[in-house]
């Protein structure tokens, strides 16, 4: 259902404002307003969710078409060997450009690609003997989407952790081992 909403990003945001406008119809009728009031509430209500919903999913596509063109990958990025309570064992969303043997990350704000804070160069990645995990609900908590897939790395700076699409993380393995070897 989740990739068909991707593929159709209207017809989504179409099935989102019907639901919505269902949902705040029966509302408001229980609430004791009037039929007229509720389907005009109802239908408002829907239409902004629904736009909402449309330009968000349409946004986000055009950002990360922008980054594939250039070979950049929107990725999320922690430390998970840092100390407790420590910034680098929490989940940063960024851009990665992955190398020989490196990888280039840039924080970003959001999915407007604002950068944030200082860029990192990670040298010596390598895959390690850790199974690709998938995201699960701790990870979310933190802003990874659970589809998500997640890669352990090791570098010259210790352990590294990127979460990213499949697709994504296959091109980052191949950028890592095409010129490792």
């Amino acid at each position: 259902m989740r990739k068909w909403g991707e593929m159709h990003p209207a017809l989504r945001a179409v099935l989102v404002g019907a639901a919505a406008c269902a949902v705040i119809l029966a509302a408001s009728l229980i609430a004791g307003q009037s039929l007229d009031d509720a389907a005009a509430n109802a239908i408002f209500y829907a239409m902004m969710i629904g736009g909402v919903v449309f330009f968000m999913t349409k946004r986000f596509q055009t950002a990360a078409e922008r980054l594939d063109e250039h070979g950049d990958l929107v990725v999320f990025l922690r430390f998970p060997q840092s100390s407790l309570g420590s910034l680098n064992s929490v989940w940063r969303m960024g851009i990665a450009v992955p190398g020989a043997e490196r990888i280039e990350f840039q924080p970003i704000v959001d999915d407007t690609l604002t950068p944030s804070g200082r860029g990192r160069t990670l040298t010596g990645v390598g895959v390690v003997d850790v199974p690709v995990r998938k995201a699960n609900r701790h990870d979310n908590q933190q802003d990874v989407p659970l589809d998500f897939r997640i890669i352990t790395l090791g570098s010259d700076g210790g352990v590294i952790e990127i979460a990213a699409g499949p697709a994504t993380l296959q091109k980052i393995e191949h950028a890592i081992e095409s010129e490792s070897s």
